[in-house]
């Protein structure tokens, strides 16, 4: 039995991960493929990537830079970076070689660990893992890894075309998963997938949720990861416990979780986030599962704020509602509702101050000066991250996300808020989802246009979702054209890509 003080938040992850390695060195840690690897054999990788690390001069507070595939080698390299005290920088092979030139001119690592022996990457030393996991060490293993140091640096889209980086320390993760332990009650029967990409941190939550317990991480190579069918087979086989999913992912994969019967599955929990759940695609997934086994949760949440700041439990109810509910925010939190425009108004601004709250962005002070605020809340002055998200409390002192506070547009001289339109039309059940954009031309000028997919034949969503924008919206904010595609493109983090849909929309 594994032993260890899971709410204890003096401790990083990666001291609870040494922890439940030493005690428990034969359980499996990783599955990729047909191969398994025990908690000592990671270790072992570990400690030979630690040792190459420090011959070539890599410690505490330096920056590493990672290019690797989703592979027991990928997870050894990140947490022998953070063993010897320094940091990672996730760096997508997916994503565009422009975006990752620009995330390491800004970060500037001191290494870039990737599969190359040459310098692929001018002017940045780099190194092989191969060789990296191969260099024996008789030195023993010594964890570096303290709370205000930093954990990870992840890039983030940025409204001038250039991402952010945001630096969070391993007192920012350990105190994420201090106060959500006991909504999961992580243990060493748990069993997740690393589905999402390591650029992206949904995929910290995945690693952190079961190897600092003592369960197992299942790695799926990429067709496996991107085949619906293959998925779910993949998540009954090897007996998921927990699987995280964004809503777009979700609206793909569930067709083929319902060609199953619930009790071949062992899923404790599916967990949501990364962008706004629409309650009403969840209707067939209740039909035949139910919401109690597993549990159904939606979790807000922001980079900044360390992966996920709110959570709620879906129930019945909730299948019914246009709203999309984010709950209660997670303890240790403090939360402030900046209200927009007039004070009648319940919507406003979601500001966050708390334990898991980044220090700042990398190398830009202005963005910081703009996204960080002192204020005085309940009598205490404390530090807010302006998270640009808009919420409100419903009925039942819920949290519900509106949109985005820069959806605002101007069609015809009007304010219109693209979140407000796009929940009216996400409450007609015929469609899976739905994205509302701005555009113009010279015969109708500035209007709406509304993306949809549906397994509906398109006109007759179209009437529909025309008679329900007549009856809700006023002229204004009715979109003018409607257009149904197969399927939403989608980014290497498995949201919606609006860029790609914008494009082609021209």
């Amino acid at each position: 039995m594994i032993k260890i003080k899971t709410t204890d938040n003096s401790k990083t992850m990666l001291n609870l991960f040494f922890e439940v390695a030493e005690n428990n060195p034969e359980r499996i840690a990783i599955k990729e493929g047909e191969n398994q690897y025990s908690y000592l054999e990671l270790l072992n990788f570990i400690e030979n990537i630690s040792f190459s690390l420090r011959e070539k001069g890599i410690s505490s507070g330096n920056k590493v830079a990672v290019e690797l595939s989703h592979s027991v080698e990928l997870i050894a390299a990140l947490f022998a970076i953070q063993c010897v005290g320094a940091s990672y920088i996730p760096i997508d092979r997916r994503a565009p070689k422009e975006r990752n030139r620009l995330i390491l001119d800004d970060a500037n690592p001191e290494l870039i660990i990737n599969y190359k022996d040459l310098d692929i990457h001018q002017g940045y030393a780099t190194s092989n893992i191969y060789s990296m996991i191969n260099n024996i060490s008789n030195d023993k293993i010594y964890d570096q890894s303290s709370l205000l140091k930093v954990a990870y640096i992840i890039y983030t889209s940025g409204t001038t075309g250039r991402p952010k980086a945001v630096p969070i320390t391993h007192e920012n993760l350990s105190s994420l998963f201090y106060v959500t332990y006991p909504i999961y009650n992580f243990n060493e029967d748990d069993i997740t997938l690393l589905y999402h990409s390591y650029a992206f941190d949904f995929s910290v939550w995945e690693i952190w949720s079961v190897l600092a317990y003592g369960g197992k991480l299942v790695i799926p190579d990429e067709e496996t990861r991107t085949t619906p069918y293959k998925l779910a087979e993949l998540v009954k086989n090897e007996k998921i416990t927990l699987l995280n999913q964004t809503p777009t992912s979700f609206s793909i994969n569930c067709e083929y979780f319902l060609k199953f019967k619930p009790e071949e599955f062992s899923l404790r929990f599916i967990i949501f986030g990364g962008e706004r759940l629409n309650f009403k695609s969840l209707k067939n997934w209740n039909n035949k599962f139910g919401l109690y086994s597993p549990k159904l949760v939606n979790m807000y949440g922001i980079t900044e704020t360390t992966v996920h700041a709110s959570w709620h439990i879906i129930e019945k109810d909730d299948l019914e509602k246009s709203e999309s509910i984010i709950g209660h925010i997670l303890p240790e939190f403090d939360y402030v509702i900046r209200k927009q425009g007039s004070n009648i108004s319940k919507i406003g601004e979601l500001l966050l101050s708390g334990p898991q709250v980044t220090n700042g962005y990398l190398n830009d002070d202005k963005k910081n000066n703009d996204k960080f605020i002192w204020l005085e809340h309940n009598g205490i002055i404390r530090r807010y991250y302006c998270s640009g998200d808009l919420i409100y409390n419903n009925e039942k002192g819920q949290l519900v996300y509106y949109g985005r506070c820069d959806q605002q547009v101007k069609i015809n001289g009007y304010r219109i808020e693209i979140g407000e339109v796009e929940s009216v039309l996400t409450s007609y059940d015929k469609v899976n989802e739905i994205l509302v954009i701005p555009s113009n031309s010279e015969i109708v000028g500035e209007h709406l246009i509304c993306i949809f997919t549906s397994s509906i034949t398109e006109e007759y969503v179209i009437d529909n979702l025309k008679e329900l924008a007549k009856k809700l919206l006023p002229v204004y904010m009715r979109p003018l054209n409607y257009r149904r595609i197969d399927i939403m493109p989608k980014t290497i983090n498995g949201k919606i890509d609006k860029e790609v849909i914008m494009n082609l929309m021209r």
